[in-house]
């Protein structure tokens, strides 16, 4: 009889007592959400995806991804109202000073959206 060993463990994502308390029920969400998007990866790069699976990674991609620019929207946000520099904006968002410039300035002239409000619990 051969012995099975999974060659891939199970993912672990470190995230402390107080970050995990602070996150509730939302980390569970996360984590499913997140696990699929990666089930959706791996399907698109096996091949032979039904229209079916495409709609089901389209779902939870856009849902993962909505959630993530309100994370950035927010933590931006807050950013700005801390004095952060335009500067230090471009580099943290890979971009030039002009577009975080743009995209910050941008961001202030709106209120929030609901997941930027989901982001920060408000």
């Amino acid at each position: 009889m051969t012995k099975h060993t999974d060659p891939v463990p199970d993912l672990t994502i470190p995230l402390s007592g107080a970050d995990a308390q602070a996150l509730g029920d939302d980390v569970g969400r996360l984590a499913v959400r997140f696990g699929a998007v990666l089930h959706g990866l791996a399907q698109l790069r096996a091949g032979g995806m039904s229209t079916e699976d495409l709609a089901t990674t389209i779902a939870v991609t856009t849902g993962l991804m909505n959630r993530l620019e309100g994370v950035q929207e927010a933590a931006v946000r807050q950013h700005a109202a801390q004095g952060g520099s335009y500067g230090a904006l471009a580099n943290s968002m890979g971009v030039t000073r002009a577009t975080a410039q743009y995209r910050r300035d941008a961001l202030m002239r709106k209120d929030p959206s609901e997941m930027e409000k989901w982001a920060t619990s408000s």
